[in-house]
């Protein structure tokens, strides 16, 4: 019985695309570094900020990196898109008795940062730098499993790219995809009350 939904972020819940454009571009330039195009990042896009800086910003740490974009990525929110449904579906699946994590290759406290200017609540947050390794690897579902007391065969992974795909596979756990090619694909986030599995487990709460 399914009793805990993951969630991936961007592409999923929300669309944040044009804010890390725009700030990976200004840490480009304040780090000394050159502008960079859409077509150069749509091709590392969501593979963690240990991928950007071993492609953009070698001469910086991780650390830097990620203080950086803690500290500036506010200051292009107003590029941020959010899921029409997210809202709605989220808290309706807490009405069903389900738990909700984020699993996201963005550090948990930017990634904090984001849903609550989305308006959004989950149970809780993994981010990149909370586990080993970030996706396409499964520690942070394995992790995400942990903190909501659940087992992988009672998670389900909703994302929108082979690395949400991958980590949730790695990790024994089903995968639901967003406008992706697998088993169960979904077009739009309210698709997902749709589910047979994601009915509610518990009494809904008022």
């Amino acid at each position: 019985m399914i009793r805990a939904v993951l969630w991936d972020l961007d592409g999923v819940l929300i669309d944040s695309y044009e804010v890390w454009f725009h700030l990976l571009n200004q840490t480009s330039g304040e780090f000394g570094g050159i502008p960079i195009s859409r077509e150069v990042m749509r091709a590392g896009w969501g593979q963690g900020i240990a991928a950007d800086v071993e492609r953009f910003f070698p001469h910086k740490t991780v650390a830097e990196t990620e203080a950086h974009y803690h500290a500036h990525f506010m200051e292009h929110a107003r590029h941020l898109r959010v899921d029409p449904d997210a809202f709605a579906v989220t808290e309706e699946l807490r009405r069903r008795g389900f738990g909700q994590a984020l699993i996201t290759n963005t550090p948990s406290p930017l990634a904090i940062e984001i849903l609550r200017a989305a308006g959004l609540a989950l149970d809780a947050v993994v981010g990149g730098t909370d586990v080993p390794r970030a996706k396409p690897a499964p520690d942070m579902v394995h992790e995400a499993c942990r903190r909501l007391g659940v087992s992988s065969r009672e998670a389900i992974v909703v994302g929108d790219s082979r690395y949400d795909r991958e980590a949730a596979l790695g990790a024994g756990v089903r995968f639901v995809g967003l406008r992706i090619d697998c088993d169960t694909r979904i077009e739009r986030v309210r698709e997902l009350l749709e589910l047979p599995e994601l009915r509610p487990v518990r009494a809904p709460t008022p």
